[in-house]
């Protein structure tokens, strides 16, 4: 195997791929099955993380050593984010795990089962499996050992009704032996609605000596502290659809939250079930005296207040354009026979789904022409008028309310919806369905609404469509297991709205330099989001996607727009994807910038686009450079977000 370097290695891990989870090693070839009231094997158990519980909602994870095996560990053990709502006995379960005996567990995979933890695993530290899995298959191209553990947290105990994992692999360790090959032992804790305990085995599997070299790396190779924090971005990136996962604005190594002493260097708050909680990951090294901490704020302070160059801007208040999107609009998407036929057939498709299940696969579909959807993008496309939403769930008043104070400024605003893979890709979501059909019958209605209000709207919908006309299986202009587009799609969308920043009268005197930022190819190995919300036996199946990619460069260094940038780019994972992960500096604001020549600031909210408004409201010091605001995020969280659109904050 080609050695790593802690760089590649975590790039590899990050960027190609996503984020974490691990593993570990483990040994001992024993076949005898232990008593299940077996004394703990060994005390020697190795701690990899602490935790500072500071509230019913909120938690530090304290890590000591800043390797990637320990913060993936440390982000995926009994986190209380990823275990939210799974506490409660589905409807349809009958019990019978919880009635039988250990030695008839059905898990042919396992060679041993034990009720307590194995000597063989005595000082070896554990790991969390998923992530693991999928850094040794993007540097060895094996995907064994992520098969195995599916199988194990896939087994249904004759109860296939029910969607909810009955147990989860919840550590993983592996030993290598003298002779080269890695031996793998689980933790497998079953679900808490099933009353029983967790319990040991060790799989009927091994891994080659090229194994031992990865699994040495990602146990003992340290991050710094940029890279940290893209961990976290990555982590929260990946969460987001169904986690409803994001960082909150922290300084890296201040106290948080107050009162407590943890000082993270990031702070994650999700909101599966309606109620938002936060988890912290902390690493000494990473940490500030409060010295440290008040002289970088004054620092930080007179950095902004030194680097911000005011603009004088005068709006184009020309409504050519906008009114040119609303006559095309006018009858382009109507209600018919063939929309509501639609309608009914997806409504039976997701019907049919358990209600917990929020991603399927295309039915009846080739390999490379089978999709990944998300319930949430569905029900979309089944949405009743949208603008007839509460208060709280309706966007068209805050959209207003945020064109009227960029107005006050003289900011321009272009609001950016992204249409949903399941909009662009109907006729493969609900077959039978004709290719260039428009759905979305009330979500198109809501863009004409925002148009007929003033508001600047960029319409993505033809040229998307245009784009997946020119799809070149198994290449697509939206990724197929994954909610997001891919360079295809962007770079359609890209063309469109470079188009449209130049068509304003201001462009010509924004000090706009084409040319003076070059491209270069690459590619991006990329798990998609979807995978990880299949049923168990299913997630096996669909290994990461190889997706082609661009990456912008300012001379010799990945491009990145400052805080005199005369655009901000904000809003939710669309701005994100391919920006500040997967590749990064290859996304849609590095992409506008080397179209218009303009420098382009990005603000992500990878919990939702109604999030981001109130971090641009704490940018007030950025925003005297800023001549448009590009408001760019996906449509479904037009209907029914789980993040509400409150009001802005002016004060």
């Amino acid at each position: 195997m080609k050695y790593l370097s802690m760089k590649s290695f975590w790039g590899m891990s990050v960027v190609a791929l996503s984020i974490s989870l691990g593993m570990v090693a483990c040994a001992s070839s024993q076949k005898s099955a232990e008593p299940e009231s077996a004394p703990p094997a060994s005390k020697a158990a190795v701690q990899v993380f602490s935790v500072q519980v500071t509230g019913s909602d909120k938690q530090v994870r304290t890590v000591e050593k800043a390797t990637l095996a320990a913060l993936d560990f440390a982000a995926y053990y009994a986190n209380p984010i990823r275990m939210a709502g799974k506490e409660e006995t589905p409807e349809n379960y009958a019990g019978k795990m919880a009635q039988a005996k250990l030695e008839d567990y059905p898990f042919p995979m396992l060679e041993s089962l034990s009720a307590a933890e194995p000597a063989a695993v005595a000082g070896v530290s554990p790991l969390a499996w998923e992530p693991f899995s999928k850094i040794l298959y993007a540097q060895t191209g094996a995907d064994s050992l992520s098969q195995v553990l599916n199988s194990v947290e896939a087994v249904k105990w004759d109860e296939p009704e029910v969607f909810r994992a009955f147990q989860t692999v919840s550590k993983l360790w592996g030993v290598p032996q003298t002779a080269g090959p890695v031996e793998w032992w689980v933790e497998v804790t079953p679900a808490p609605w099933t009353g029983r305990k967790p319990f040991y085995g060790k799989l009927k599997f091994t891994s080659g000596g090229e194994t031992a070299e990865v699994l040495n790396f990602y146990l003992t190779a340290e991050m710094n502290a940029e890279e940290a924090m893209n961990w976290a971005r990555t982590l929260s990136s990946y969460w987001y659809p169904t986690l409803n996962t994001d960082l909150e604005p922290h300084a890296p190594g201040d106290i948080w939250p107050e009162g407590s002493t943890g000082r993270p260097f990031a702070v994650m708050r999700g909101n599966p079930m309606g109620t938002p909680m936060w988890v912290a990951f902390d690493v000494p090294a990473f940490r500030m005296t409060d010295e440290q901490i008040r002289a970088k704020a004054v620092a930080d302070s007179l950095a902004a207040a030194g680097e911000v160059i005011p603009v004088n801007r005068v709006l184009d208040t020309s409504s050519t354009v906008r009114l040119e999107t609303l006559a095309a609009m006018e009858n382009s998407c109507p209600a018919n026979e063939q929309t509501d036929k639609f309608r009914k057939a997806l409504a039976a498709q997701m019907e049919k789904l358990p209600k917990e299940q929020n991603s399927w696969a295309s039915a009846d579909a080739k390999a490379e022409e089978k999709f990944l959807w998300f319930r949430r993008n569905a029900n979309y496309l089944l949405a009743d008028k949208i603008s007839g939403q509460d208060s709280l769930h309706n966007p068209l008043p805050r959209m207003v309310e945020l064109k009227k104070y960029l107005d006050s400024l003289n900011i321009q605003l272009l609001v950016v919806p992204v249409p949903v893979k399941e909009e662009i890709y109907a006729d493969k979501l609900v077959p039978g369905t004709p290719a260039d059909l428009c759905v979305n019958v009330n979500g198109r209605e809501f863009v004409r609404e925002m148009l007929a209000a003033g508001i600047d709207v960029l319409d993505l919908y033809p040229a998307l469509m245009a784009a997946r006309a020119g799809d070149e299986p198994p290449h697509y202009s939206y990724q197929r297991y994954d909610t997001h587009w891919a360079l295809p799609g962007m770079l359609a969308a890209m063309e469109l709205l470079a188009s449209r920043v130049t068509q304003y009268s201001w462009y010509a005197e924004s000090g706009a330099q084409p040319g003076s930022l070059s491209m270069k190819d690459t590619v991006v190995l990329r798990e998609g989001d979807l995978v990880a919300h299949l049923p168990d036996a299913e997630k096996s199946k669909y290994a990461a996607d190889t997706l082609a990619g661009m990456k912008i460069y300012k001379g010799e260094e990945p491009y990145k727009g400052g805080k005199n940038a005369p655009i901000l780019l904000m809003g939710d994972s669309f701005t994100g994807v391919f920006e500040s992960v997967d590749q990064k500096s290859g996304g849609p604001g590095s992409l506008l910038a080397y179209a218009t020549g303009l420098d382009v600031q990005v603000a992500t909210s990878w919990g939702g686009g109604p999030g981001v408004r109130s971090r641009m409201m704490k940018m007030k010091k950025d925003m005297q450079s800023k001549r448009l605001v590009i408001y760019m995020m996906t449509a479904r969280d037009f209907w029914q977000s789980p993040m509400e659109w409150d009001g802005l904050q002016l004060n």
